[in-house]
């Protein structure tokens, strides 16, 4: 499990900042889209490795879901805000 740990730690470290960045940028949808797929693969990898705790499994699924849902969100405002500076 301490190798698994260890492994996602870089990558859970990259989204986070990656997803700090865009927050700063004042794009949230994005920063959600970046950083809760990240964050549910760490809860999937530990509640995978563990076997006794598939509940950090479920929350890793629930988080990986949200963050296409957020990346859906960011990709239909983009697309409306730029219909909207075309028509004007």
């Amino acid at each position: 499990m301490w190798i698994a740990a260890a492994a996602m730690m870089p990558i859970f470290v990259l989204g986070l900042a990656s997803a700090i960045g865009k927050a700063r940028k004042g794009r949230w949808w994005t920063a959600g889209a970046v950083f809760l797929p990240v964050l549910g693969m760490v809860g999937v990898l530990l509640g995978g490795v563990a076997r006794q705790s598939t509940s950090f499994f479920w929350l890793g699924c629930l988080f990986f879901v949200a963050g296409f849902g957020a990346e859906a969100m960011a990709y239909w405002r983009t697309r409306t805000l730029g219909r909207e500076k075309v028509v004007q």
